[in-house]
């Protein structure tokens, strides 16, 4: 059996106290208003016991990983604490439309002023209520925008502008869950600089970080809108290419290699003009295959690549 994470058991107990505190605030017939909700939620943590909470309670500092945890967790958190919200929504305006066909009717039957008047005061607290619940429905909707905008803060390599390594293995899984379900080819393109050392070691480190992103650039206007790139570690980058053959691919790499080594950087001391190169291995997924096979066949071809004498793509 595969022992949990810190992380995953942190957004487990994140998850239960979320839910539990959103239940009991309904049951009180209260809406989830953040100071309330914040309160509950503590209470619910000290409930339970679950000491990865509670230890982490006023703390504003926490690793990538149990940000993304935490994250993944609070989708279905959020969407549940949506589903209630748009409950009490329609029913607040189901409320109101029976209140306004009540008050029709009387009015058509002349019924008692005073009666008619307390029935208009109950469906004005209604339209409150309904504005409330609408309110809360858009601060939940912000939220969530929130989560997604630090969700995709976690996925990028700051340095490149590139998807990072762990937004590659995320999306890889969910790739090949495709494949296998759907059945449709997809290939990967691994990168890797040629000498990239000898430049940080001759030119520094400046002129490194400048080559890593014109690379960068240009896997980004090299791909097409439906793949992705990632910076997968150092001097390396992976490309994901969903319903692409090897073949397809193998253009793919070639036309970027080429563009790659066209690229020319000055560097002053010495003056000069620098030029690099890329070696590229590439593989098609197989339909029952995991992402470590995978991985594992894309740097075999790019190993074979280097060893053939590098600036030159090999597919396997």
């Amino acid at each position: 059996m595969k022992t949990k994470t810190t992380a995953t058991v942190l957004a487990e107990q994140v998850a239960q106290t979320a839910r539990t505190a959103l239940k009991r605030l309904v049951s009180r017939g209260e809406l989830p208003w953040p100071e309330a909700y914040t309160e509950e939620f503590w209470a619910v943590a000290k409930t339970l016991e679950f000491s990865s909470i509670l230890k982490k309670e006023g703390s504003e500092s926490f690793s990538p990983e149990t940000i993304q945890a935490f994250m993944d967790a609070t989708d279905k958190v959020l969407g549940g604490v949506k589903d209630t919200v748009n409950n009490f929504l329609a029913s607040a305006k189901q409320h109101v439309g029976e209140m306004e066909s009540s008050i029709l009717s009387m009015e058509e039957k002349d019924m008692d002023n005073l009666f008619r008047e307390e029935i208009a005061s109950l469906m004005l607290k209604n339209k409150t209520l309904e504005a409330k619940a609408k309110q809360t429905e858009e601060r939940l909707k912000k939220q969530t925008e929130i989560i997604a905008e630090l969700r995709s803060k976690l996925r990028i390599d700051a340095p490149t502008g590139l998807l990072n390594r762990r937004a590659f293995e995320s999306d890889l899984k969910k790739e090949l869950a495709g494949v296998k379900r759907y059945k449709y080819p997809l290939s990967l393109i691994m990168f890797d600089l040629d000498h990239f050392k000898n430049i940080n070691d001759t030119c520094g480190h400046r002129v490194g970080d400048k080559v890593l992103k014109k690379v960068a650039d240009v896997l980004k206007k090299g791909i097409r809108e439906t793949d992705a790139a990632y910076r997968y570690g150092g001097e390396e980058f992976m490309l994901i290419l969903p319903h692409t053959s090897a073949e397809e691919a193998y253009g793919i790499a070639e036309r970027i290699r080429n563009k790659i080594s066209a690229l020319r950087f000055l560097v002053k001391q010495p003056e000069t003009s620098l030029t690099i190169t890329v070696s590229a291995g590439l593989t098609e997924a197989e339909r029952t295959e995991g992402i470590e096979e995978l991985v594992n066949r894309v740097d075999k071809a790019l190993y074979q690549a280097k060893k053939e004498g590098r600036n030159r793509t090999v597919k396997l």
